[in-house]
């Protein structure tokens, strides 16, 4: 089976976490937040995570590297562009991006979220140019803002539905609750914005809770991670008879220690109750790894074949929040 050849969809890549460790590695030092001097050891301890972290809060917190190297719009936009080719480097061929403007601007004024999404287009047209693919972007709320901010950024995302697909609710799962937001993933809703919730990724007891009110109180068509649902076989269940589909990132579950290992992943549990799955590589950039590496791994470890990636594949294509004949148009089983 040649995985790098295998057509891919990929849901839920992060375009901020998608930045290449070269990139990000020439922007820390340009920026002065490493001596020129550092060796290539404490640069990749600084830039990258690539040993177990715990939990999920601590993984959000090295996003505020990434925060501050994201200075200009000349730097989001090359960004967007190499996320982009990175993805159709590794076969990819219908891609979901998304983005939080909030993250992005910060305290920085000046760059509005005008600016900052005109700057991320940019770099999409500018890669499919060159690689042939379909590209989505789905805008973020935090689950640990207020409600004015999230409303702020819902309104944003809505008044440029022609260039959003879809909205999403992530961070902090264990100590931040969704509910105060669902009369803004109604409102999207009503604009025509398909959407898809982070819930079940931490290992917290009231996961199966997070999807449930991702699902019945948010209106999720897709959960993203929602990997703990093989804890609650009745949840399983009830997820396979709506045919919703999980969008899982087996290695950043690992680091964040989600999921104790590789081997423990429980994506043959998951996919005999019958709920519908796909790969995705999340932060690849921080993690320091592609998609290739995620399908590789289910392969060895759990004897994933090619059959089963196309299956995953093809439930991937239809769950894809891009506009149907954009999407058949560059994906070939």
């Amino acid at each position: 089976m040649n995985i790098d050849a295998i057509p891919k969809v990929e849901l839920h890549r992060h375009i901020e976490g998608a930045i290449r460790y070269a990139t990000m590695k020439e922007w820390v030092l340009e920026d002065g937040l490493l001596p020129a001097s550092s060796t290539e050891e404490r640069l990749r301890d600084f830039i990258l995570i690539t040993r177990p972290v715990d939990g999920l809060k601590v993984f959000l917190e090295k996003f505020g590297l990434i925060h501050q190297v994201l200075s200009s719009e000349a730097r989001i936009q090359r960004m967007a562009v190499e996320a982009c080719e990175d993805a159709y480097r590794e076969g990819v061929r219908v891609l979901e991006l998304r983005y939080s403007p909030v993250f992005i601007q910060g305290e920085r004024t000046r760059l509005g979220f005008d600016r900052i999404h005109a700057a991320i287009l940019a770099g999409i047209q500018a890669a499919v140019k060159r690689c042939p693919m379909a590209v989505g972007l789905i805008g973020i709320l935090g689950r640990e803002w207020d409600l004015p901010t999230a409303t702020r950024v819902a309104d944003f995302i809505i008044a440029n539905r022609d260039t959003f697909i879809g909205m999403d609710l992530a961070n902090d799962e264990a100590n931040f609750d969704g509910k105060p937001f669902a009369g803004l993933f109604r409102k999207a809703r009503g604009a025509g914005l398909h959407l898809t919730v982070h819930a079940g990724e931490s290992l917290i007891p009231t996961s199966s809770q997070s999807i449930r009110s991702a699902l019945d109180e948010l209106g999720a068509e897709r959960i993203g991670h929602g990997v703990q649902i093989y804890r609650d076989p009745v949840l399983m269940e009830e997820v396979a008879k709506r045919g919703i589909l999980l969008e899982l990132c087996p290695t950043s579950n690992i680091l964040t220690k989600s999921i104790s290992s590789h081997a423990a992943y429980p994506i043959r549990q998951i996919r005999a109750a019958g709920v519908r799955v796909c790969l995705n590589a999340d932060d690849p950039g921080v993690f320091s790894y592609d998609l290739n590496h995620e399908y590789r791994l289910m392969a060895e470890l759990h004897g994933l074949a090619e059959a089963d990636f196309t299956a995953m594949n093809r439930d991937a294509l239809e769950s894809s929040f891009i506009r149907d004949d954009l999407k058949k148009s560059h994906f070939r089983a």
